[in-house]
């Protein structure tokens, strides 16, 4: 197993956790692992159901500024955080991404 994939499977058991630590959330993960979700929570009150996807958290190691389609002047830091994009059957199903560190 590569090195991300741990890193990514160690990231999925900490969101586990993190959601476990309200009694009021059934917490389920897909078998095998594959897919644009990672864990799905079920509020046993509420019966609110919620999707996720789970990303570890990235920071720029450089400084880099370029210019957007619109011609502005776009700066990312470095240190700031990376933030990821949800893929269009993640936006479609309602998917959420959850940051873990």
């Amino acid at each position: 197993m590569a090195l991300r994939n741990i890193k990514g499977l160690a990231c999925e058991i900490k969101g586990q956790l993190q959601f476990l630590q309200n009694p009021d959330l059934l917490v389920f993960t897909p078998l095998g692992g594959l897919g644009p979700i990672d864990i799905v929570t079920v509020n046993k009150k509420t019966a609110e159901v919620n999707l996720y996807d789970v990303k570890a958290i990235s920071l720029r190691k450089t400084t880099r500024s370029y210019r957007d389609k619109n011609g502005h002047k776009i700066t990312n830091k470095a240190g700031y955080k990376i933030y990821r994009k949800l893929s269009q059957l993640q936006k479609k199903l309602g998917v959420k991404i959850l940051y873990v560190e």
